[in-house]
């Protein structure tokens, strides 16, 4: 009840506010009652809604929280042991191999080849295509 008091109040409230620059006082009131009218019915049909999806009584497979008070009342987070790996990934890295298993990886930085290399060509040919392409624009 009191969500759908809620709904329609505010629903009175924003037509209200938007209706009275235009409107008069009464025009105003009496829009904003049609207002809190029609959110008050919606915010049942949201209910009614709400309710078919999530279900409002639980099943006979969950267990029953009022008879026994420990369960989900703590919750007991722990994380394995990983001491031994990591000081075996500490001792393999000051005996200089950079992984656990012994193999030497190095950094490398990415070197893609390129598509076209004005390596090894004749100035001679690269000044007749830079002229060939200045001619080309005009």
């Amino acid at each position: 009840m009191r969500w759908n008091l809620a709904s329609g109040i505010s629903g009175m409230l924003l037509t209200f506010l938007a209706s009275f620059g235009n409107n008069g006082f009464a025009v105003s009131c009496l829009r904003g009652l049609y207002a809190f009218i029609a959110f008050f019915m919606l915010g049942y049909l949201i209910r009614v809604v709400l309710r078919g999806i999530v279900g409002t009584a639980p099943s006979e497979d969950w267990p029953d929280i009022q008879a026994d008070p420990s369960v989900g009342g703590q919750v007991d987070f722990s994380t394995p042991d990983e001491g031994e790996d990591l000081n075996g990934l500490l001792r393999a890295q000051l005996d200089g191999s950079d992984n656990a298993s012994g193999e030497a990886v190095g950094f490398a930085p990415f070197q893609p080849k390129k598509l076209a290399s004005t390596q090894n060509l004749d100035p001679e040919e690269l000044a007749n295509a830079l002229r060939h392409l200045s001619d080309s624009k005009e």
